[in-house]
């Protein structure tokens, strides 16, 4: 037999006849208590879990790594894998998450007073004589009273393009800034440069989540009024007339577009009402 195991007859009479010293019979008991936890539960526990069940309920204090050791001298592993921590995945989650994503699904479009939330958005105009020239505009929208706060235009959506409407924005409520600015994760809203604005200003950043256009209803609603209710009807041949178009209906919208969401008043009554019932 000795042979066939390839151990020589000392050896295996060194070892028949060996004494177990006193580590050796704590791990006996320690393996017996992991054996009997594991079995009660379906072999849920991890090293970590197990540590603090043999510490909690045994004479033995024991260190992760000898119950890992035992566990694994013993074929013992958890039925539950432990998922893997992406921590740049996990950074990046926190960065670009929906702060107006609620648990159930729905979103949180109705903050109680205005400059609590904004949500900002940029869209393609076009004109010319073949309507094929095309100017970005960038604007920011109070989620309470549905007004536009601010818009500019540039040839292209870019960083300073969104920046430049954020600080119009807060230029014309006098400094008063939202708690929450959400936006989609173009490029320029997720840039160093804007977010560090956004940061210095002490605003949360919401953006939505991928391919999700719902996630920013309220801005994609603007735009969508805007084409169908005035450039539908219209086909401004220069880039002066178009932003001369886009003023005329924002003054328009927020001062005499009434809303049924907004218990038919105009952007700028039912701001004026919700300033005067906080106040």
């Amino acid at each position: 037999m000795c042979q066939y195991v390839g151990v020589s007859r000392a050896a295996y009479y060194k070892w028949l006849h060996r004494k177990v010293n006193a580590h050796e019979l704590e791990n006996e008991a320690i393996l017996a208590h992991i054996i009997k936890r594991e079995e009660s539960k379906n072999y849920i526990f991890g090293v970590r879990t197990m540590t603090t069940y043999i510490n909690e309920e045994t004479p033995y204090h024991v260190s992760e790594g000898r119950v890992r050791r035992i566990m694994r001298r013993n074929g013992i592993q958890s039925s539950i894998r432990a998922a893997k921590h992406d921590r740049k995945q996990e950074k990046k989650d926190h960065i670009y998450a929906n702060k107006l994503l609620n648990e159930d699904g729905s979103h949180d479009f109705k903050p109680e007073q205005p400059n609590m939330t904004w949500v900002t958005d940029c869209s393609e105009l076009k004109f010319g004589p073949d309507q094929k020239q095309r100017l970005r505009v960038s604007a920011i929208k109070d989620l309470c009273d549905r007004s536009i706060i601010a818009w500019a235009v540039a040839s292209t959506e870019t960083k300073e393009l969104v920046s430049e409407t954020l600080k119009q924005a807060l230029k014309a409520t006098r400094g008063v800034k939202p708690q929450i600015l959400h936006s989609d994760q173009g490029s320029a809203y997720t840039s160093g440069d804007y977010n560090t604005l956004l940061s210095g200003k002490g605003i949360v950043h919401s953006m939505s989540r991928p391919g999700t256009p719902g996630d920013n209803n309220a801005m994609e609603c603007f735009w969508s009024q805007l084409k169908t209710e005035e450039l539908a009807f219209k086909a401004p041949l220069s880039e002066v007339e178009l932003i001369g178009i886009i003023k005329a209906y924002v003054t328009w919208y927020n001062t005499e577009r009434r809303q049924k969401t907004l218990n038919g008043m105009t952007p700028e009554e039912y701001r004026n009402h919700a300033v005067q019932k906080s106040a």
